[in-house]
């Protein structure tokens, strides 16, 4: 029995985390949010109850071992505080075991709650000239080596053969601004990026101001971000819409022009209210030391949205790289432990609810100063991380006092930016072949000194 694995003293600990939680978070995913989460109340004599469990998951979730390791440091932790309590910790089995009986649905409803909750009190905060920013990118990485997990999400194959390990692909749609993960889609390596995109567009609002790649532009996905009322701002590939008749903006500027994108039949019909045609507008722009470069914008005012102003806010895109970053390695998203779909799920939902909880306690350091996204994620976890055992063992009046010194230390712990330093890609100063005699030409262009001692 679970109970029996826990031993008895493990009653004190419960009555910790249900009390306490982690308690930084505690403001942020509080106990009416667990109930409103799960299904049915819990026993009184219930240990490893729903609100536990998640709280034992984050916490392997923030440590950086293994699932066992977490359990470990966590439990020393706490009898630091209370010695009375049992030396062997949660066996990782009962862990398994209640892990695996909550149901999906309580980690969707905690995760959207607490996306929902954010809005409410950050809705009006952290905007670009009253709009809010958001980009959607996606990131893959490697899952335990199982045969189930291989056929729901099956590698990349490649010249010799199948991927031998199962991969995931994850694409989210997050704040660019508050580094929120809104909402998101875990599939396999069969399904293209772009087609996720266009199932998160539905969760665009009007206010909502959509950053991508040059990946993503095309038709089908602006007349979906247009039919939600919001507006996108896309990296566009030299191969696509360059070629349309010009039409000169306002500005008078050569390097932007709008033209006319003509929607096929069969977009007409799915979106009638757009018409027959999409009116856009084109930017041509060049950072020293890369080639020509262009953006496409449903922003055409160009008194309100003017040049310099876009070509600026699209770089910011960039941030979301670093949030993959952080969720792969801060937060351990490439070390997933579960070796079923359902529970692949539930680690990435808990994870992902636990940047969120992060990003609250960031922007609450941060009302009178930078975004959220202007300061250290690690360090503020690692902050969060110090004060779990201290709040917990501390006196109620004393709570406040602690958290404020939290929020000040996370506030002093600003991402430096050097300006004009670039980060090409590993082979962005090389053509890359592409077959059949065709060439992506590198991103980065090389001074001749670099060509002469390094040539392609």
């Amino acid at each position: 029995m679970v109970k029996d694995c826990i031993g008895a003293s493990g009653n004190r600990a419960t009555a910790i985390l249900r009390s306490c939680g982690l308690t930084p978070f505690r403001e942020v995913l509080t106990r009416d949010s667990f109930r409103q989460a799960r299904d049915a109340p819990v026993t009184p004599k219930t240990i490893l109850i729903p609100e536990v469990v998640f709280w034992l998951m984050a916490t392997v979730a923030m440590g950086e071992g293994s699932m066992t390791a977490g359990i470990v440091s966590f439990w020393a932790s706490i009898r630091a505080s209370f010695p009375h309590l049992r030396v062997t910790p949660i066996t990782e089995e009962a862990f398994t075991m209640a892990r695996k009986a909550l149901p999906l649905r309580f980690f969707l409803r905690l995760f959207s709650g607490l996306v929902e909750r954010f809005g409410q009190e950050f809705s009006e905060s952290f905007r670009w000239k009253g709009l809010r920013l958001f980009g959607i990118d996606g990131m893959d990485f490697e899952l335990p080596p199982n045969p189930h997990l291989r056929k729901v999400f099956p590698g990349s194959p490649n010249q010799y053969g199948a991927a031998p390990r199962p991969k995931a692909r994850l694409v989210g749609l997050v704040g660019l601004w508050d580094g929120l993960a809104h909402y998101f889609r875990l599939t396999g390596m069969d399904t293209p990026e772009q087609v996720s995109a266009r199932r998160l567009i539905r969760f665009l609002q009007p206010t909502d101001l959509l950053l991508c790649d040059r990946s993503f532009p095309g038709l089908a996905t602006f007349a979906a971000v247009l039919a939600r009322g919001a507006n996108f701002l896309f990296h566009l590939p030299s191969s696509r819409f360059l070629k349309k008749a010009r039409r000169p903006t306002a500005s008078g500027r050569t390097d932007e022009w709008c033209c006319l994108l003509k929607l096929p039949v069969a977009l007409r019909r799915q979106f009638p209210q757009l018409g027959p045609a999409l009116e856009v507008r084109i930017l041509q722009y060049q950072r020293p030391g890369f080639r020509v470069s262009w953006l496409i914008t449903s922003l055409l005012d160009v008194e309100q949205f003017s040049y310099e102003e876009l070509v600026d806010l699209y770089h910011h895109r960039w941030r979301q790289e670093t949030f993959h970053r952080e969720w792969k390695y801060t937060l351990q998203l490439s070390n997933l432990r579960s070796h079923t779909a359902a529970g692949i799920l539930k680690e990435v939902l808990v994870q992902l609810t636990l940047n969120n909880a992060v990003r609250w306690i960031m922007a609450q350091a941060c009302r009178k100063g930078p975004r959220p996204v202007d300061l250290q994620f690690r360090a503020a976890k690692r902050l969060i991380v110090a004060s779990i055992t201290v709040m917990t063992v501390a006196s109620v009046h004393r709570l406040p006092e602690i958290f404020q010194t939290l929020l000040l230390a996370i506030g002093r712990h600003r991402i430096h930016v050097r300006p004009g330093r670039a980060y090409p890609r590993k082979w962005d100063n090389r053509a890359r072949p592409q077959g059949h005699g065709r060439y992506v030409q590198p991103a980065r262009i090389i001074p001749v000194q670099e060509v002469a001692l390094d040539p392609i």
